[in-house]
């Protein structure tokens, strides 16, 4: 029998089975990386966007289409991890954006809802290649809008929609030359056609509707012990209000008097909102003044979540939140002067809310935030948009460039004094790494077999060997030019502190005119990170 239409009970199970489907592949989606090194962590990030869109949806008291596909479009936007994470909930937003007002979807509706969806998802990211999950998504909906011409029933669409999907993703080592080298396809790319596939397993009866997603290994990797701070506004408080004739211009007015972080999305009819305030029932009261009120979520972020104690009589032009994974480099950028500084990096990204929820920590009204690493700046970018703080993301990449630019950072300098002083400063720093190689794999010149180290600098791989200490002297030696005067080592949780003194004397007795600093940085992902200067 052909299905025509899709509501809100078909919309909810088509969006867990295809988030079961993808957080039950995570670990394949891990292990394919451009680089043979042991940091994936794409199926970790597609996994959680996802969980927290389920959760959303579960969450819900009343049930419609709009409201269903609203609370995924949400959960997904703040539990949005990494690139692929980032991605993925663009998509869910585009999707909402595309079938507003609808109770039924039909199969134009959804090819349309697919058509912003992917418009979106471009808009979100600064250098969209090709050979990636955008290139998937784009030619998966090109497809769809061909089937819709001929095809009504949704069954056939999607079908189509998965063979496309599934296509593109063989064809993204054919443009991107690294994936090809490494012999593998695009990870992001691959957890999207899984999404897909998940969809049409449960439509062909091979997965239940009604299965559980278990996800509580990938929490159990993402758990942080909270300490103790004080917030003004402690309450993060969350629901749905829906009504007839709903202003957001006049609700942030009036909410913005009980507290701040303010986020509203919806229309006229419905709308999702997330405020802290330190009077959640005034709030309500509020809320419940212009409607009606659901999905209420009230949480005291006092005990929740993690930060370090902020006086908040004191007064600062800027405040700086750090993204960095190690407590060495913690107690590191601590020191250098980072008032807060959050676990993240290669195989721990954290979501949107929580750096959004850094920055609502911080003293300052006005922020910089520290990403340390490519992975993290997407959704660096997107929390920098969803508070009412001014923020700026440097696209820091590594914690050398963090640091760097936190050394030049100065408590009485204005806001854009230290962002200009900071731009400058990180720009300047060379950065790369040793770590161990996953598996074997041949890139350019260079065999590396699995077990050995690998330096990397510049985003390729530039040695190998069975040695550590020999990938660092080997790295060290193509990052030096005559002009610079200082070599980092930062080892890792791995390496034993004998082994890195032991290090640090072989680089100083090598590069003789060079000073040679030694520091733990008990990063879990890679053996050293090293910094020229």
């Amino acid at each position: 029998m052909a299905i025509l239409y899709c509501g809100a009970k078909r919309f909810k199970q088509v969006i867990l089975a295809g988030a079961d489907w993808v957080v039950s592949n995570r670990s394949h989606l891990n292990k394919i990386n451009v680089f043979p090194v042991p940091d994936g962590d794409t199926g970790s990030n597609m996994s959680m966007t996802l969980i927290a869109a389920v959760r959303e949806i579960e969450a819900l008291q009343e049930v419609s289409l709009e409201t269903t596909v609203k609370a995924a479009a949400w959960g997904s936007l703040m539990g949005a991890r990494g690139n692929s994470g980032i991605i993925l909930a663009q998509i869910l937003a585009g999707m909402a954006e595309g079938i507003e007002g609808r109770d039924r979807l039909f199969a134009a509706d959804i090819v349309f809802a697919f058509s912003c969806a992917v418009q979106k998802a471009y808009k979100a990211i600064l250098h969209p290649a090709e050979g990636t999950i955008l290139t998937v998504v784009r030619e998966t909906s090109e497809a769809a809008e061909r089937v819709v011409k001929t095809e009504q029933d949704l069954a056939v669409l999607l079908d189509e929609m998965v063979k496309a999907a599934g296509a593109s993703v063989e064809r993204t080592p054919t443009l991107l030359p690294r994936l090809k080298e490494a012999g593998v396809v695009d990870a992001g790319g691959l957890g999207f056609f899984y999404f897909l596939e998940g969809m049409v397993r449960l439509i062909h009866g091979k997965m239940n509707a009604g299965e559980a997603i278990n996800d509580e290994d990938i929490l159990r990797e993402t758990e942080v012990e909270p300490t103790e701070h004080h917030w003004n506004y402690r309450y993060c408080t969350e629901f749905i209000l829906k009504g007839s004739q709903i202003s957001g211009d006049a609700m942030k007015e009036n909410l913005i008097r009980m507290g701040d972080s303010i986020i509203l999305v919806g229309d006229t009819r419905l709308a999702r909102v997330h405020i802290h305030t330190g009077q959640p029932d005034e709030v309500l009261r509020y809320a419940s003044s212009l409607g009606q009120v659901s999905s209420i979520k009230v949480d005291d972020m006092l005990v929740q979540h993690t930060a370090r104690f902020v006086n908040q009589k004191s007064k600062k032009a800027t405040s700086v939140v750090a993204i960095v994974l190690g407590d060495g480099f913690k107690e590191i950028f601590y020191n250098a002067g980072s008032e807060l500084v959050i676990d993240g990096g290669p195989t721990q990204n954290p979501s949107t809310s929580d750096i959004v929820s850094a920055v609502e920590a911080v003293a300052s009204s006005n922020v910089v935030i520290l990403p340390n690493h490519k992975n993290v700046y997407p959704a660096a970018v997107q929390a920098a948009g969803m508070t009412s703080k001014e923020v700026r993301v440097l696209r820091t990449s590594s914690p050398p460039e963090g640091l760097s630019a936190l050394l030049a950072y100065m408590d009485d300098a204005t806001f854009e004094k230290n962002i200009g002083n900071m731009e400058g400063a990180w720009k300047g720093v060379k950065s790369g790494e040793v770590a161990q190689a996953s598996r074997s794999v041949t890139a350019g010149e260079i065999e590396v077999k699995a077990g050995d180290s690998i330096g990397i600098y510049k985003g390729e791989i530039r040695c190998s060997s069975g040695s550590a200490g020999e990938a660092v002297m080997d790295l060290v030696a193509s990052m030096l030019d005559a002009a610079d005067e200082i070599i980092t080592l930062f080892y890792g949780d791995s390496v034993g502190k004998q082994d890195a003194e032991d290090l640090q004397a072989a680089v100083q007795q090598r590069f003789k005119d060079k000073t040679v600093e030694l520091y733990f940085g008990g990063q879990p992902y890679a053996q050293y990170i090293i910094s020229v200067e």
